[in-house]
């Protein structure tokens, strides 16, 4: 079956006016997306904020009369309001397998890649790692997620335990354990993320070393090396919790953390850890520290 999607593109005052429009036409979806690539990072808590330029896009089915939809926006909307209307048609798809087929291989450190499952990478005795990351954050393209893997890729990793705090797709755990880890511990907030984990780490052969656990629920063993990639926010909030999990002399690695931010989150695990110097990669920051004695 084939689909019909209507985009207007407007600005944040008007977007939720034509949001109310597309429903209104009877529309099986409306989602909204950054109309001129300037992304919010962290907003407040309980606030919904919108981009200066917005796309406002519904999803129609393919016989869904759209012929006098401008017709329908002119009649609803200032004409000295500033917006374009497009409608073009989808054909039917396996979106997931799409994603896949355009996801490049990526290489981290020496020896690490991470791919898809409809790629091979150029080396020969390269370490893979496949990845579907389903509806769970993390695939290795944003730079939260490669600092990561390039700290993981290029440190010595043999029979350590690792706790991946904020696991998402399971990827840093998972490339851990290709990388020599031991054992592995995913903890996350949202289901999806666990079943993802679940899932990846069967497709790379390394569930048997991992176990994953909701954020209420996790064994509270002190490790030697902690990962927690998700927000400055969280990070500084739970910073007592993430320390604990680090046995003295371990590793703490933070990230998901833009360079403004970076000196508040040290601040917060100062007492009990000693950082190296940030690396940064497009505005994200990665911090590494070493836990007193």
């Amino acid at each position: 079956m084939a689909w019909q999607q209507l985009t207007i593109a407007t600005n944040r005052e008007l977007a939720p006016q034509v949001e109310t429009l597309i429903e209104n036409l009877g529309s099986l979806s409306v989602t909204m997306t950054d109309g001129a690539d300037q992304p919010i990072y962290e907003p407040p808590l309980e606030t919904t904020p919108l981009w200066q330029q917005v796309l406002v896009t519904g999803l129609f089915e393919e016989y869904h009369d759209l012929s006098r939809v401008e017709q329908y926006f002119v009649q609803h909307i200032d004409a000295s309001q500033n917006w374009q209307l497009k409608i073009e048609r989808l054909e039917d798809q396996i979106w997931e397998r799409v994603w896949l087929e355009n996801f490049q291989p990526i290489k981290f450190g020496d020896n690490l890649w991470v791919c898809s499952t409809e790629h091979e990478v150029p080396e020969a005795n390269a370490q893979i790692l496949r990845l579907d990351p389903g509806l769970a954050f993390g695939t290795g393209t944003h730079p939260t997620t490669a600092l990561c893997l390039e700290w993981l890729a290029n440190n010595v990793l043999d029979d350590q335990e690792i706790v991946d705090f904020g696991c998402g797709s399971g990827i840093l755990a998972i490339a851990a354990l290709l990388l020599g880890a031991k054992h592995a511990i995913g903890i996350d907030i949202d289901p999806q993320a666990l079943i993802s984990t679940n899932s990846n780490a069967e497709q790379n052969n390394v569930l048997d070393r991992i176990h994953v656990y909701d954020a209420k629920h996790y064994p509270r063993n002190a490790q030697a090396i902690v990962i927690a990639n998700i927000l400055a926010e969280p990070l500084i909030m739970l910073s007592d919790e993430i320390s604990s999990l680090v046995r003295a002399n371990g590793h703490l690695l933070l990230s998901g953390i833009l360079s403004e931010q970076a000196d508040q989150v040290m601040q917060a695990y100062q007492h009990q850890f000693i950082f190296d110097s940030p690396v940064i990669q497009d505005d994200w920051v990665c911090l590494h520290a070493i836990k007193k004695t």
